[in-house]
């Protein structure tokens, strides 16, 4: 069987099971992976078939006994590390891209990101996007409109089943969040949001899941505002502990918003999660949201770092309980048919087909 192998440059974290199942999914290929450290430190993810790159005598003859007809990379900025010895082996290499590795979105990104990529532009076989936004970033960047292919990243509809929601009439409204804790994750909006609804709707609670540099930010802003008792930091937490706090849950908000450094969303996984869970969903008019999220009728949607329009989504499915079991329903159709792992999977591996068609070609 003709062999994909993923190339990672360190562990998939806790978050990434995304990028673990677009490797251990596949069927028509056989999938292995490369990388620069020893298999036992993929802690969260093992992988049957790891070839640690350090210890590999002879790469050209290993991807010959592999049978490798092309390298995946799984970041676009990791890409570069293996670039080299795709153009040396005459392997089709391609790149997936989700956020910030391929933004443009401030003069400072677009340069780094250019000068990044030059050789990439130049030697690499294909580009995979996870929305139609970063795909055309990656034009301006000066990939070639034939090289990008949007691979919407697909959920496992059986860890998300479908629960109709209804605002309860006694008791908590369990508002929840789940993403990093960074900047482009709009925590600090959201926070301002709730401070906004929460005295006249004073059963409401926001659960935040999720780690990272700007936790100590958050909990000063949430001492400062005596919010302890209606905001709750829960730290990181598995797939299926998500799942279970989405079952537990009434609305979900993320409000991404576009980072000083241009880090930027694609479509990020934690809505599409809660959509398919059955909450009504807040967002943001941000990266590649759009795309998932249809205002007013799937979803309802603000401008980016705009509080007092957070506030609002919020207050509006707060004050309509009756809208709540028509845009859930259509936003679980959308899941069914654009995000379904499996459906994005055949595509990926479609991609990869074609691909194996234009090198042969060339």
């Amino acid at each position: 069987m003709k062999t994909i192998a993923f190339y990672i440059r360190e562990p998939i974290k806790i978050n990434q099971g995304f990028m673990y199942n677009q490797i251990i999914m596949l069927d028509q290929y056989r999938p292995i992976v490369i990388g620069p450290y020893p298999n036992c430190e993929n802690v969260q993810y093992q992988f049957e078939h790891y070839y640690n790159l350090n210890e590999i005598q002879d790469l050209g003859a290993f991807f010959k006994e592999q049978n490798v007809v092309a390298i995946h990379a799984h970041q676009g900025k990791h890409s570069i590390d293996i670039l080299p010895a795709a153009i040396e082996y005459d392997i089709p290499l391609v790149v997936h891209f989700r956020g910030r590795d391929s933004s443009t979105q401030t003069f400072k990104r677009f340069r780094k990101n250019v000068l990044r990529y030059q050789n990439l532009v130049k030697h690499g076989a294909a580009c995979f996007s996870v929305c139609h936004f970063l795909a055309d970033e990656l034009k301006k960047l000066g990939f070639k409109e034939e090289k990008i292919h949007v691979l919407y990243g697909g959920l496992d509809l059986d860890l998300y089943p479908f629960v109709q929601r209804s605002l309860p009439n006694e008791g908590e409204i369990r508002i929840l969040s789940v993403a990093r804790l960074v900047e482009k994750k709009g925590f600090l909006t959201l926070l301002k949001a709730f401070q906004r609804i929460h005295q006249e709707y004073p059963r409401t609670t926001l659960h935040i899941i999720g780690t990272g540099e700007d936790e100590e930010k958050l909990r000063i802003f949430i001492d400062e505002n005596q919010l302890n008792e209606r905001v709750f930091l829960r730290g990181s937490m598995d797939s299926n502990q998500i799942s279970n706090e989405l079952r537990e849950s009434h609305l979900f908000c993320l409000a991404s918003e576009t980072g000083e450094d241009g880090d930027v969303e694609g479509i990020p996984n934690a809505l599409k999660e809660a959509m398919a869970s059955g909450l009504p969903v807040i967002s943001t008019f941000h990266g590649g949201i759009p795309e998932l999220i249809e205002h007013k009728k799937t979803g309802y949607l603000v401008p980016e770092k705009d509080d007092l329009k957070l506030a609002q989504g919020l207050k509006y499915f707060l004050s309509h309980p009756r809208v709540w079991k028509r845009y859930t329903r259509s936003a679980r159709q959308v899941i069914d048919e654009n995000f379904d792992l499996n459906k994005q999977i055949i595509e990926q591996q479609r991609l990869y087909s074609l691909i194996e068609k234009n090198n042969d070609i060339n």
